[in-house]
């Protein structure tokens, strides 16, 4: 699979419209094989980028506002658990409800800049595995389940793929940049 570029950090009001418009710009046109083979391959695509950065530097970042190697592994595990209940929603009981969750609140409020950041990426490894192996086995019209997502709207399992996809891309974009910072202070 050929690598996407590096995606650009997204910040400011209308910063919903433009994950959504970056997330469908990368998978616009991908087969669902396609899909399912980058969202299979992210567990070893984030611990093959992991190994590029020094531990040491995991808690690293110039501003206080930009988050760590640290801080971001534990926004994926949090978003790849609450993945795991919305594909297994979208699935099992089609055109439900989910939460949506507040990824700063969830920074702060569970101090993920004092968490084990190993434990952290052992976890989102253990989640996309599972969720892959999940969406493995479901059949095309499965594929098309939906959810209700109160800030989003309806979203189908498809949907929840690519964008999970383009995710991951742009958070080990970030820690790229994390790097960047601590290699040049």
């Amino acid at each position: 699979m050929k690598p996407s570029p590096a995606p650009v950090p997204l910040r400011g009001p209308k910063l919903l419209e433009q994950e959504l418009a970056a997330m469908k710009e990368k998978v616009h046109g991908w087969t669902r094989a396609k899909k399912l083979a980058a969202f299979a391959q992210g567990s070893k695509r984030l611990t093959a980028n992991l190994k590029k950065f020094p531990q040491g530097m995991w808690r690293y970042s110039r501003q206080k506002e930009n988050w760590t190697i640290t801080q971001v592994l534990w926004h994926l595990a949090d978003q790849e658990a609450n993945l795991y209940v919305r594909l297994r929603r979208a699935v099992a009981e089609r055109g439900k409800a989910v939460s949506p969750y507040d990824q700063e609140k969830w920074c702060q409020g569970l101090l993920y800049s004092k968490a084990n950041a190993v434990q952290a990426r052992d976890l989102i490894v253990l989640l996309r595995d599972a969720n892959a192996d999940l969406l493995k086995r479901v059949g095309a019209k499965v594929w098309r389940g939906k959810v209700k997502h109160p800030e989003w709207g309806t979203l189908s399992l498809e949907y929840l793929v690519g964008l999970n996809v383009w995710h991951l891309d742009h958070h080990l974009a970030q820690m790229g940049r994390r790097y960047a910072e601590w290699k040049g202070r």
